[in-house]
């Protein structure tokens, strides 16, 4: 679910796009407004973000491994802290 303002009324909608409705970018949608019933449009724009943090293992560093906690805790692994490397507990 995401909301838009009705720029008739100002309420706050929240458009469902469960069923893929609403998600093409670059085309206008038109939709009603439940509370004033007008019509009006709107478009889409799907934004992605990336962040970046070091992982000194993947670099001739050591991985920091801590145990996942996962039930039932024999399926536990270990994984390291900096870039999500998993390996059985026994190795």
């Amino acid at each position: 679910m995401h909301e838009v303002e009705c720029p008739y009324c100002e309420k706050e909608i929240e458009i469902c796009h469960d069923d893929g409705f609403g998600y093409e970018e670059d085309q206008k949608h038109d939709y009603q407004c439940p509370e004033c019933e007008k019509n009006f449009v709107f478009w889409t724009t799907i934004s992605i973000s990336h962040s970046a943090e070091k992982a000194d293992c993947l670099n001739d560093g050591f991985h920091n491994y801590e145990k996942t906690k996962t039930y039932p805790p024999e399926f536990a692994k270990m994984r390291c802290i900096m870039c999500g490397h998993e390996k059985d507990l026994g190795a």
